[in-house]
């Protein structure tokens, strides 16, 4: 959030951390041009989420008309005009995420990868959880932590508007949940809780209370959940810390002290490359020679918010002084059997197959067919902080299953059921909760999926002798004005 006008207060402290940061800068010209950037508010960016089929026509509309971000190729910065990104009929199904440039680079410096067992430790609210998701290609595991309450809805409802199933859902402060996970996980990110300095370009709210010694206080929070989360991952597993600040307190001096505790057990890798400000050499001495192999994003280089990010190695196995259970020892198998008959009919309902990865399953929990890693079973039976696992596909009504928006964004177009194909203001009607009058009328009532162009949008149903069409759009992607990209 945004404040016009400063407070005396406010002021003072903006003249306080703008010199704090200046001082990790090289050179005078950098520093005035940083200066002169700081209360800038940056262009919007988004992310394209390749869990969704998406129409070639998307990538090809912002390839001409947005900047591609270097060192994320599924992301673009768009010009100031389209700042209502959130409203368009794209964002609503799932085919991007509205993230700025450098929140992107912390997942990409973590690399990743196909049926691994990735932890998130301070999700929400979803912009990293999804983009590792996405790169995961909704294999393996996902365990997306959030240990504030409040802030648990916003995670679910981005990890089910960009389909991701392959997640498991926590709600634990970090130290807790290392008393589960012992060496456990591929790779780790822990985006930590900050005092939020690098963002001050699009929320000045910070200026009412930040000091050194407030983000001395964060500092000491960000040790403790930089051990935990290297506890929790494997040996020669990754781990990224990362933050939305730039100052040394949050960064490097939480590094260094981590890194003075664990001796030969870490070591720093290379994140990626990208065009940077080296610290001073006055401040660059102060730490190892392998510190100058992290990154910050600094808002006048790269015209985005700043953060930091640093890229760590486990070279052998820790210990936790505290043990309630062993994630490994897991070993609960999904019960697929209840699910199977209710896949086999929405396939043949629909004319499709599911095609499940091997690591994924099909549960059936009470209403609600879901689809889940198989390691969330284990979860579920022993983890306290557990609080859901994997993706909505279909709710039962009465007899019949009917599809959920995660389904019919995932595969509505594999799909070769009953389709209408709507115009422009239909579409925004059923968007606005609105139902259709059909002219003229489809030949009989029942299940249908809806699509405009190349996007199945929404299941709907057929009513009044086939002359409207009730759209199954919920609520939380409902737009009372909706624009669209392409």
């Amino acid at each position: 959030m945004r404040k016009e006008t400063l407070t005396p207060a406010e002021g003072i402290r903006l003249e306080a951390l703008l010199g704090h940061l200046e001082q990790l800068l090289p050179e005078a010209g950098q520093r005035a041009e940083f200066r002169r950037v700081a209360l800038q508010e940056p262009p919007p960016a988004l992310r394209l989420n390749p869990l969704r089929p998406q129409p070639a026509a998307l990538r090809q509309w912002l390839e001409t008309r947005a900047e591609a971000v270097p060192w994320c190729g599924q992301s673009f910065v768009l010009a100031d005009s389209e700042r209502r990104l959130g409203c368009t009929l794209e964002h609503a199904l799932g085919a991007f995420y509205l993230q700025a440039k450098a929140p992107s680079l912390a997942v990409e410096a973590l690399d990743p990868q196909p049926g691994e067992r990735v932890l998130d430790l301070a999700a929400a609210p979803g912009g990293k959880a999804t983009q590792i998701a996405a790169r995961l290609g909704n294999t393996g595991l996902l365990v997306a932590n959030e240990p504030a309450a409040s802030r648990l809805p916003a995670l679910v409802g981005n990890l089910e508007r960009c389909g991701a199933g392959n997640a498991v859902l926590t709600k634990a402060p970090g130290v807790l949940l290392a008393r589960c996970f012992h060496n456990y996980f591929d790779r780790v990110l822990l985006d930590a809780p900050c005092s939020g300095d690098g963002v001050l370009c699009k929320d000045t709210r910070m200026l009412s209370y930040w000091s050194p010694e407030e983000a001395g206080h964060k500092a000491e929070q960000q040790k403790g959940l930089l051990r935990a989360a290297f506890h929790m991952l494997r040996p020669g597993g990754v781990l990224v810390y990362s933050t939305c600040s730039l100052s040394l307190i949050e960064n490097e001096e939480v590094l260094a002290a981590f890194m003075r505790r664990q001796g030969q057990a870490a070591e720093v890798l290379s994140a990626p490359s990208i065009e940077g400000a080296p610290l001073p050499p006055e401040l660059a001495a102060r730490y190892p020679a392998d510190f100058a192999r992290m990154r910050r994003v600094w808002p006048h280089l790269h015209r985005t918010e700043g953060a930091f990010v640093a890229v760590l190695r486990k070279r052998e196995a820790t210990a936790w002084k505290v043990v309630e259970g062993d994630a490994a020892a897991w070993d609960e198998t999904p019960d697929e059997a209840a699910a199977a008959p209710v896949q086999a009919a929405l396939e043949g309902w629909w004319g499709f197959e599911l095609g499940l990865p091997a690591d994924q399953a099909l549960v059936l929990e009470g209403r609600h067919l879901t689809m889940e890693p198989r390691l969330a079973a284990g979860m579920r039976a022993h983890l306290p902080s557990f609080v859901r696992a994997g993706l909505h596909l279909a709710r039962r009504q009465k007899e019949h299953y009917y599809l959920s928006q995660g389904m019919v964004a995932l595969w509505g177009d594999r799909m070769r059921g009953r389709r209408v194909h709507l115009d422009w203001p239909q579409v925004h009607a059923l968007f606005r909760g609105e139902a259709v009058v059909l002219d003229p009328p489809v030949a009989e009532r029942g299940e249908v999926l809806c699509s405009f162009g190349e996007w199945t949008v929404c299941w709907g149903l057929i009513e009044e002798q086939g002359r409207r069409l009730k759209g199954m759009v919920p609520k939380w992607a409902r737009k009372p004005e909706l624009e669209s990209l392409v």
